[in-house]
């Protein structure tokens, strides 16, 4: 039994022996590439391949931005109408009176200062040289 397994140990050796062989064989018979062959070569073949899948993956990436666009719109939209009718409904009637009397008095209160200040604002004249411009402004004790 001893002698069966030292048998097949040997050939397995020589087997392996004469893959080797044929190995250096089969390279020493194939002319050599050049280094920058095959960089050309590996450019290329990479150009190609970016390329054509460039190609497959160009619409795949339109629809999936279409897409986020379209679910981001869908919920700005939803959000905001949704937060403006639930408070519409939910907050009473009292608070929302109190509310539009309250947006009517400030836009009365900014109107009464824009006119007020309006004179202020007004663009002063331009003087000829030698001539006097009355301003109009009071001393505040006056």
């Amino acid at each position: 039994m001893n002698e069966l397994v030292e048998i097949v140990s040997i050939l397995a050796s020589i087997n392996r022996i004469n893959t080797t062989m044929q190995d250096n064989e089969t390279t020493e018979n194939t002319p050599e590439k050049r280094h920058f062959d095959s960089v050309r070569e590996a450019v290329r073949s990479g150009r190609e391949e970016a390329r054509q899948m460039a190609r497959e993956a160009a619409p795949k990436l339109k629809s999936t931005v279409a897409d986020v666009v379209h679910e981001i719109a869908y919920g700005a939209a939803f959000g905001a109408f949704f937060a403006g009718a639930f408070a519409k409904e939910l907050v009473p009637k009292q608070i929302k009176e109190g509310l539009q009397k309250g947006a009517a008095a400030g836009r009365n209160a900014a109107r009464k200062a824009c006119d007020s200040v309006k004179d202020v604002l007004t663009p002063t004249p331009v003087a000829e040289p030698g001539e006097v411009i009355e301003i109009g402004i009071e001393p505040a004790g006056a």
